[in-house]
């Protein structure tokens, strides 16, 4: 079978590959999801990797009871401190894998959108880019998120209240995208506040992938989405709203039930 967007041969083991998997968001780490993958399979994907703050700031520790993402270094993702508390040269060796087949999985003509931030400790800044180029990954263009708000309040620099969101194709040419007036945003920089949410501490908007969706060009009926870092499904949730399919992987077994609960209806 061709992909008549792509014209890449899909291979019968594509599409057992799709059957079973699609429609929910898988239990485990995303690189055992993937590997299970053929390549050139995955239209979009949208996620947010947790940030390893605490890893990134030198706090290789279990997390204490005192510890609050309002004043504390690291967010903590159902219990499982070790989820923020990685070493940070495994953790940026970790991303480029997951990036890496990310590529592998992506369709010709698709997109990934990767959420991430400028971290800073001991007064010196890290950047995503400086791992993402070592990756296989074209990087095609940087967003902005202006959260308008900051859970820094030291007043010795600015507030650090944006997020970066990367563009990433599979090779250097024109992704299944189109620009619409009708979008959430138009430019780089796009502005809402992130959502409060009791299931999860850092919850993902439902306007940021919404407004990646709307751009999308082509949504042909074999369209499908993917979240490696799904956590409660709001990507997902928005990729269904649109009438796409979609699947997704989440290590925290607590929030992969949450996801499947929303998605299946049965949560909200």
């Amino acid at each position: 079978m061709i992909d008549r967007n792509t014209n890449v041969q899909i291979t019968d083991e594509a599409l057992a590959f799709a059957k079973p998997m699609l429609g929910v968001v898988h239990h485990e780490d995303c690189l055992t999801t993937m590997q299970k993958i053929s390549e050139n399979s995955v239209d979009l994907i949208i996620t947010s990797p947790p940030y390893n703050k605490a890893g990134y700031e030198g706090f290789i520790r279990k997390r204490h009871e005192r510890d609050r993402w309002n004043n504390g270094r690291n967010i903590e993702y159902g219990n499982d401190a070790e989820n923020d508390f990685m070493i940070e040269a495994d953790y940026q060796e970790q991303q480029i894998k997951v990036l890496n087949e990310m590529h592998r999985v992506l369709k010709p003509n698709g997109s990934i959108f990767y959420n991430h931030k400028v971290r800073v400790a001991q007064h010196k800044a890290s950047h995503p880019i400086e791992w993402i180029l070592k990756s296989n990954v074209t990087f095609r263009q940087q967003l902005v998120w202006n959260r308008k708000n900051s859970p820094a309040v030291a007043p010795i620099r600015y507030l650090p209240n944006t997020e970066l969101i990367f563009w990433l194709t599979k090779t250097p040419c024109q992704p299944n995208f189109e620009r619409v007036q009708k979008a959430l945003f138009v430019g780089e920089v796009w502005e809402f506040s992130a959502k409060p949410n009791s299931l999860h501490p850092a919850p993902f908007p439902e306007e940021l992938p919404m407004n990646i969706i709307m751009c999308i060009k082509d949504k042909t009926e074999d369209f499908v989405v993917y979240d490696p870092y799904a956590g409660t499904g709001t990507t997902l949730k928005v990729a269904r709203s649109f009438g796409l399919k979609y699947f997704g992987s989440e290590i925290n077994s607590k929030y992969c039930q949450l996801a499947n609960d929303t998605l299946n209806g049965t949560l909200f």
